[in-house]
């Protein structure tokens, strides 16, 4: 079975999306499926086969690079002959930008199989980033144009509030976080959001409609935990949602690399390594991890804390650092983003995982701290009960002292930590690149078959 993969965001920027992507073509290349990855083009990618480069500029947010076919809607039709040419069997989608939204088109125009991953909660970026309601709202009305379709009504959760008249979501069968494969969920996902007016409620709402364009037609929605489902009503029947979590593979390393990465950032012998993974945005919880390192350096003169990622903020970040106490500030380092062999050196090197995040719907760093036999602090309550780690890391509330309180407890208690690591490490070895790989194909069968039905019942694509 070949899938075409679309997504916005692929190397050189590193993110969860392209680690779970690329994860899985190469599982299922492995196990005899190889596909397509269309992806915006980037002078510094490195030479891959089967991945087919989208004209593409910088948008000046986060390293991202968007192709500018959605100005152009005729710009589509060659990329998907192209696609075409390769016969594919199903559609799969990752992302919601304008190479997410050519997968859609692409899906209509060649009559196949269309499945999203719903890897990013959008109304928590747009909210972080107060993206203006305005332009949200723009870019609904040129996603409806280019699918041709209505611009979607409001939705009920948007308009009037929580939709909670039909209880939580049942995940069914293997399909809890804690375990591989995938399941269906049954019965109707929640919104949490609480009732938002004004500016916060014109953004949700362009939100929700950008949902209803990109997933509404999906024959089958991907959720990698439910953390998901617990934040966010999707617009797409429960019988079509699967619950899928991504494999990890553990990243190796050497302890002449772990020393290397040490002596090359300045971390002494003997400090006590207090690491996170991951882009150094504010939606990251950045601001409530620094918050808390005060705290954890009081009660450890040892510890440093390693922030390991891209830093699309700098200004931003600078501030916080500012209204620290130097010898805080002392204690942080910064590597920028590194290569897959240099992150494996930094969980090598880590007593404990922080993650102060709130916003993430899997967060693979914690499988990897996990394999790396670091033991995890976190402060997102559902992906703590929800996510792949299945309550095997300690979850604190998300204060600055409660977070603190937590790090310290496993930095001065070695037994309690080793217990918590080798219990994470065993969660997330449960979740393999190849059992993913299985677990998609599986949904790829099930979307394939219930568009062959509907299709058969005289609905088209085009």
């Amino acid at each position: 079975m070949r899938a075409v993969h679309f997504t916005d965001t692929y190397l050189p920027r590193r993110d969860g999306v392209v680690t779970s992507l690329r994860t899985l073509a190469a599982a299922l290349t492995d196990a005899g499926h190889p596909g397509l990855i269309v992806v915006p083009r980037h002078p510094d990618q490195p030479a891959e086969p089967d991945v087919l480069r989208l004209r593409a500029l910088p948008c000046g947010v986060a390293d991202l690079r968007l192709s500018p076919w959605l100005l152009r809607g005729a710009a589509a039709t060659g990329t998907i002959a192209e696609i075409a040419a390769v016969a594919p069997d199903v559609v799969h989608v990752h992302t919601p930008g304008p190479v997410g939204l050519l997968g859609v088109l692409t899906a209509r125009r060649l009559g196949l199989p269309l499945v999203q991953t719903y890897h990013t909660d959008l109304h928590a970026y747009a909210d972080a980033y107060r993206v203006p309601a305005r332009a949200l709202s723009a870019g609904v009305r040129l996603y409806a144009r280019r699918l041709g379709v209505p611009r979607p009504a409001p939705s009920p959760a948007t308009s009037h509030g929580p939709a909670h008249a039909h209880g939580p979501a049942h995940a069914h069968g293997p399909a809890h976080s804690h375990q591989h494969g995938s399941g269906k969920i049954h019965g109707h996902t929640r919104d949490h959001r609480p009732l938002a007016s004004g500016a916060v409620a014109r953004r949700r709402a362009a939100m929700d409609a950008t949902n209803t364009l990109l997933l509404g037609g999906a024959d089958a929605v991907v959720v990698p935990t439910r953390a998901v489902l617990d934040r966010i009503h999707l617009p797409v029947p429960a019988d079509r949602v699967h619950l899928v979590p991504t494999g990890v593979a553990p990243r190796r390393t050497t302890a002449r690399e772990v020393n290397a990465f040490r002596y090359g950032h300045g971390i002494a012998p003997s400090d006590r390594v207090v690491l996170y993974v991951g882009r150094i945005n504010r939606e990251k919880g950045i601001d409530l991890l620094i918050a808390a390192f005060g705290r954890i350096l009081a009660g450890c003169p040892a510890a440093r804390l390693v922030l390991v990622g891209a830093l699309y903020e700098p200004r931003w970040l600078a501030g916080l650092l500012r209204e620290l106490d130097p010898r805080v500030s002392a204690r942080i380092v910064l590597t920028g983003q590194q290569s897959p062999a240099v992150v494996a050196a930094a969980y090598g090197a880590a007593e404990v995982f922080a993650f102060a995040s709130q916003t993430d719907t899997q967060a693979l760093v914690l499988q990897e701290a996990g394999l790396a036999g670091v033991p995890v602090v976190l402060v997102d309550r559902a992906l703590h009960a929800h996510g792949a780690l299945a309550g095997a890391a300690l979850r604190t509330d998300p204060e600055a002292g409660a977070l603190a309180a937590g790090v310290l407890r496993l930095l001065l208690d070695p037994d309690a930590a080793r217990r918590q690591a080798a219990t994470a490490a065993a969660r997330a070895a449960e979740h393999t690149p190849a059992r993913y790989a299985e677990a998609i194909r599986e949904v790829y069968a099930s979307a394939a078959g219930l568009a062959s039905r509907f299709n058969d019942r005289g609905r088209t694509r085009s």
